[in-house]
């Protein structure tokens, strides 16, 4: 039934008429291109790494996997550091955007593997508007991007949206940085923790909102209103509207065709709200943490916290599990990488391995970015 539900809305979209029937501490193996070099330079990541075409697999673009490598600095491929990075997001020039709560700041990720800080300060948490370094975050967790080179942000501790404009200048889109849940416009609104965020092919922007248990839109004239669950009510129950239930949702994720995602983390389940608000469960059984591939029935995901869509798939990042997850259009959940219940970073071949993955995004070129232990990885999955 859940598949139908997918099914019709890409049909009706194209006018046919049936559808026919918390960081963990993993030290493990790092990727070696050879005896004095944790990884080449790579000028045109999104078109790396040099395999043969078809290569699967989980390879470096950031960070490193070191009994020193925590903190948070500047620098490139090996030599930047990250400090448990969750939300990733990618433009369309290939640039990557890292959102690091435990150093409230933006970082971004060149297609060349150069990490720099787009905005905010190095351990300086706060709520201030401005440009670059200037600016100020509080748990910075996920983000999206438009085609104008800005990134929209969740500003979790502060409870407020943030934009990033390609000049680096930072503003509030929405919230006034009390927690509370009340709709309304801009700055007149109230989110309480915000987490997951995606910006629509319409202009709207869908948020997570976290301690709400409740799922948000902000229009283009900056109107907030609440499209699914109840105000302070964790739960798991399907339905429309205000009769839906969620519990602590982090992420957020939307196809062509207006269905969107919500990795309803509390709940260890996907769910989807289709273009009528009508909310249901496509993988995951709410209340069962485990890692099951089949059907939505049989399948099981342990508090996955980021989504990212490509067509008719979903990938999941699956955190408790240590895992990508796939959710195809028939509803049916696979491993993409990682093995479940094995915390560690293992690169290379796939499945690999993976630390408690928190951020996915799909690149340009097709691949997939992850954020997981204290570094970005590339995923060439198998299709």
């Amino acid at each position: 039934m859940k598949s139908l539900l997918r099914c019709a809305a890409l049909l009706a979209a194209l006018g046919l008429a049936s559808c026919g029937g918390d960081v963990g501490i993993g030290i493990g193996v790092v990727w070696h291109d050879g005896p004095d070099y944790p990884w080449p330079n790579h000028p045109d990541w999104p078109s790396w790494p040099d395999r043969p075409q078809g290569a699967t697999g989980l390879f470096p673009i950031a960070g490193d996997v070191c009994d020193v490598c925590s903190g948070s600095k500047d620098g490139t491929g090996a030599a930047a550091r990250f400090n448990a990075p969750e939300g990733i997001a990618a433009d369309t020039a290939g640039n990557l955007y890292v959102a690091e709560p435990t150093s409230a700041t933006i970082r971004k990720v060149s297609p060349q593997g150069v990490v720099t800080t787009l905005a905010g300060a190095l351990g300086a948490v706060g709520y201030a508007d401005g440009k670059g370094s200037a600016a100020r975050f509080n748990q910075p967790s996920r983000l999206s991007t438009d085609t104008q080179g800005n990134v929209y942000l969740t500003d979790t501790g502060n409870s407020v949206v943030r934009r990033i404009a390609a000049d680096g200048t930072v503003g509030t889109v929405a919230g006034n940085g009390t927690c509370g849940s009340v709709d309304g416009r801009a700055t007149g609104a109230q989110f309480c923790n915000p987490k997951g965020i995606v910006l629509d092919r319409r202009g709207n922007l869908w948020i997570a909102d976290t301690g709400n248990h409740t799922v948000r839109r902000i229009d283009g004239a900056g109107n907030v209103t609440t499209v699914a669950g109840s105000p302070g009510v964790c739960g798991s129950a399907d339905g429309r509207g205000g009769t839906a239930r969620f519990c602590n949702p982090q992420d957020v994720g939307v196809d062509e065709w207006d269905n969107l995602y919500v990795v309803d983390t509390g709940n260890s389940t996907i769910r989807m709200i289709n273009p009528k608000g009508e909310v249901s469960t496509l993988a995951g059984q709410a209340g069962q943490c485990g890692a099951t591939d089949g059907s939505a029935t049989v399948s099981r995901l342990c508090a996955p916290s980021a989504i990212a869509v490509e067509g008719n798939d979903l990938y999941v990042a699956d955190t408790g599990n240590a895992t990508i997850r796939r959710i195809n259009l028939d509803n049916v959940t696979s491993t993409v990488a990682g093995v479940a219940g094995r915390q560690g970073i293992v690169l290379g071949a796939l499945p690999g391995g993976l630390d408690r993955p928190a951020g996915v995004a799909r690149a340009p070129d097709g691949s997939f970015a992850l954020t997981t232990h204290n570094l970005v990885v590339k995923l060439l999955p198998a299709k």
